[in-house]
């Protein structure tokens, strides 16, 4: 008798804990939350025949949604050369306000941002590039629009020219010694985007160099592999 009450305690303690366990490994359905703020919004970049550009956000849907934004900065772009290097950010010499911004669109209703790029782009070297611009509000920052930019020479502008050379080696840390097609060996400066590219450049390596030339020196503003 002893035995058979033992084991009727212990499926009297058995048969809850079971209950408790299955209670725990049960699955819960999520309450549905609000849907993605990009499935409701399109963005599209413009460009004018001066150069000019502009950047619009849309609401297609047929509720309002709001736009959240951790700073005062709204947008973002930059420009990136042949190597798809970033040679220009437009946030990078500018100061926001630190805190939560918000802005309401209606169904249908558009947010257009004047890109200014003549005034933003004043110090860039003429040539092709790519202008990627996108807005840093949640949910659409990682939604980019890309375009061909094609920065017009103006009175006094530098121009934006390619080599191919063969890298010889560093000269000091703001200059290199290279030799051209031709076999002849020149020496270019370095600008500030460029000089990290050389720190462990193997010398022999032949480079596609995109440099300006200014009072007579060529400064190297990027490079890449040679084909």
């Amino acid at each position: 008798m002893r035995r058979s009450k033992r084991i009727s305690w212990f499926l009297l303690l058995a048969i809850p804990l079971f209950i408790l366990a299955s209670c725990g490994s049960s699955k819960t359905e999520s309450t549905p939350g609000s849907d993605p703020v990009e499935e409701h919004l399109s963005t599209r970049l413009d460009l004018t025949a001066d150069g000019e550009g502009t950047f619009t956000i849309k609401n297609e849907s047929s509720d309002e949604v709001v736009l959240e934004m951790s700073s005062g900065q709204q947008i973002e772009f930059q420009l990136l050369n042949k190597a798809n290097t970033v040679i220009y950010t437009y946030s990078a010499n500018k100061l926001f306000i630190q805190e939560m911004q918000e802005k309401k669109l209606q169904p249908s209703e558009e947010w257009k941002f004047p890109l200014n790029l003549k005034e933003e782009l004043v110090g860039v070297p003429s040539g092709s590039y790519t202008l990627v611009v996108w807005s840093t509000a949640e949910g659409l920052n990682e939604q980019k629009e890309k375009i061909a930019y094609e920065l017009l020479t103006s009175p006094g502008k530098l121009v934006v020219q390619t080599q191919e050379v063969t890298f010889t080696g560093l000269v000091d840390s703001h200059s290199i010694e290279v030799k051209n097609l031709d076999g002849g060996t020149e020496v270019m400066q370095l600008s500030e985007v460029a000089m990290p590219q050389f720190e462990k450049l193997e010398e022999g390596t032949q480079l596609i160099i995109e440099y300006v030339e200014e009072n007579g020196q060529k400064i190297v503003q990027t490079t890449y592999p040679a084909e």
